[in-house]
């Protein structure tokens, strides 16, 4: 068995402040794990390991490689600051006391962040469950997968690849929150949970609160989702029942106003009347349902965006050539509200 030491070194100014310090599990098949210490200037983890590959941190599969990456996650979780990569290196600790370095050379290191990254956002993520992507289990992953997609978004270039890598954190925490595969019944279970506790999303809820119908309106391409996402009259009945499971009088003022699109297709697959009477209904006592809007813009809308970027049902975003395009300015107003979202999964996956 050899004592193997893997040290990261990142510039960071001040004095040394601990942040995380404890036992990870090294793989969910067995329960070996390793001790990793995060500083706000170093990683440093201690392990042990019955054989050592030539190469550990380039395999494929490689603990050393997987450790790294969860200590590097933890680490611009909670210092908050884009620091950067002085030294990487790993030792070999031989049972005489004798040490074998080998460091990474400088060129092959490539840098998680750039120098002016705002990581100020992940403030808002509880310590505890940020501390679960050091868990070797599904959640524990879909957390991983989360925060790093999290701190490249925040570390993108331009609205669109940020909206990118957010979405790919989103749909990492929703499958494990619903624990299906299908997207639609994932949307479905973690629509149904926003409804019905919404104390858990309280970062969704307070984007969403100050919105009004006329701001919603404004900023999405409302008509043309209600024509892209139910083309057919069987497909319209999906459209009744998220009209009918609404309350928010701003959304059902949006259905009202936009119904027509649709009004031949919903009288042909016979849920017309069960629309046009709940949006009656809510419209003569209005109320105001914050959950409707988070699962609304959150969940519904932005998949109609997602998609239209992710199966090239646009062109590409690289070919806008005017900066503040509607395309730009709609992906810039919504982002925030899927960040807070992303935000507030994190903070409930250890209930996933």
């Amino acid at each position: 068995m050899a004592d193997i030491q893997i040290e990261v070194k990142l510039t960071s100014s001040g004095p040394t402040k601990l942040l995380f310090d404890g036992a990870v599990q090294t793989r969910s098949s067995t329960n070996q794990t390793d001790q990793v210490q995060i500083t706000n200037r170093k990683i440093t983890a201690n392990l042990q390991r019955s054989s050592v590959q030539s190469a550990p941190l380039a395999a494929h599969n490689s603990t050393f490689f997987k450790l790294i990456i969860k200590s590097l996650a933890l680490y611009y979780t909670l210092a908050r600051k884009p620091a950067r990569i002085r030294t990487i290196c790993w030792r070999k600790i031989a049972a005489s006391g004798a040490t074998t370095e080998f460091p990474v050379e400088k060129s092959e290191i490539v840098q998680i962040v750039g120098r002016k990254t705002d990581l100020s956002l992940l403030t808002q993520i509880v310590q505890a469950k940020a501390e679960l992507l050091m868990e070797e289990t599904d959640r524990g992953r879909a957390v991983l997968y989360a925060i790093t997609h999290l701190i490249k978004a925040l570390d993108s270039d331009g609205p669109f690849e940020r909206f990118d890598r957010l979405w790919r954190a989103f749909n990492a925490l929703y499958k494990a929150f619903s624990g299906k595969t299908k997207d639609t019944d994932c949307h479905i279970d973690l629509a149904n949970d926003i409804r019905a506790n919404p104390i858990r999303y309280p970062l969704s809820v307070a984007k969403v609160t100050p919105l009004t119908k006329d701001e919603i309106r404004k900023h999405t391409r409302w008509n043309l989702m209600l024509q892209n996402n139910y083309p057919t009259p069987k497909r319209t009945k999906n459209l009744r029942d998220a009209i009918v499971r609404t309350a928010d009088s701003r959304i059902i003022e949006i259905y009202r106003d936009t119904l027509s699109i649709r009004e031949t297709l919903l009288k042909a697959e016979g849920g017309y009347n069960a629309a046009s009477t709940h949006i009656g209904a809510m419209l003569a006592t209005p109320q105001v349902n914050h959950s409707d809007v988070v699962t609304t813009l959150c969940i519904k809308y932005m998949y109609f965006v997602r998609n239209k970027i992710a199966h090239a049902e646009r062109t590409d975003s690289g070919f806008a050539f005017l900066r503040g395009s509607a395309e730009e300015a709609e992906i810039s107003w919504l982002t925030p509200m899927l960040e807070a979202l992303i935000i507030d999964l994190i903070n409930i996956s250890d209930t996933f």
